[in-house]
This record gives C-alpha cells, structure tokens and sequence, in this order.
C-alpha cells in the first residue's frame, strides 16, 4: 500500500470517527467527555492533513489544497479545545 494510500484511509477512518461523535452527542451523554473526544478526533485529522501536506511537498506536487485544509482544520482543533476547556471549567465550578 503505498503512503498516499494508507493517508486516505486513515482520513476516511478520521471522518468516520466524526461520524461516531455526533451519534454519541445525541444521546445526550457527558459534555465534557463529549467535547474532550471532538477536540482530539479534530486534532487527529489535523495530523493526518499535516501528512498529507508533507507528502505532497515531498513528492514535488503543490501542496496549496492540502495546506489550506491544514490551516482550517487547525481552526477546528482550537474551536475543539476551547470548548473542552470551557466544559471542564464548568463542570469545575458546579
């Protein structure tokens, strides 16, 4: 399998994962697990993004789409963290 193979899987996989996520979110479940999970699920595909980038730039290809999916998924992982946090707070003050 070659890299690029094995980086679409594993974003396929990431999305998946989102998947997941919303079933759980509706279940009504604990916020604070639920928000924790989402940021690290977003920090996952911002990982594999990150890859996907390198190896563009390492097989010589313009890596401008996978640099722009990295910047907007670095957004998410942050928007991610600053709900967990603010849950945890909450959670902390109750």
């Amino acid at each position: 399998m070659s890299r690029g193979d094995v980086i679409e899987e594993m974003s396929d996989l990431a999305e998946a994962l989102f998947e997941i996520i919303e079933e759980e979110e509706d279940d009504g479940g604990d916020e604070l697990r639920a928000a924790v999970i989402k940021a690290l699920a977003h920090q996952n595909l911002f990982n594999i993004e990150l890859v996907s980038a390198l190896n563009a730039l390492a097989s010589g290809d313009d890596a401008s789409a996978e640099i722009d999916s990295l910047v907007m998924n670095m957004k998410s992982v942050h928007k991610s963290l600053v709900t967990a946090i603010s849950a945890w707070s909450d959670e902390e003050t109750e």
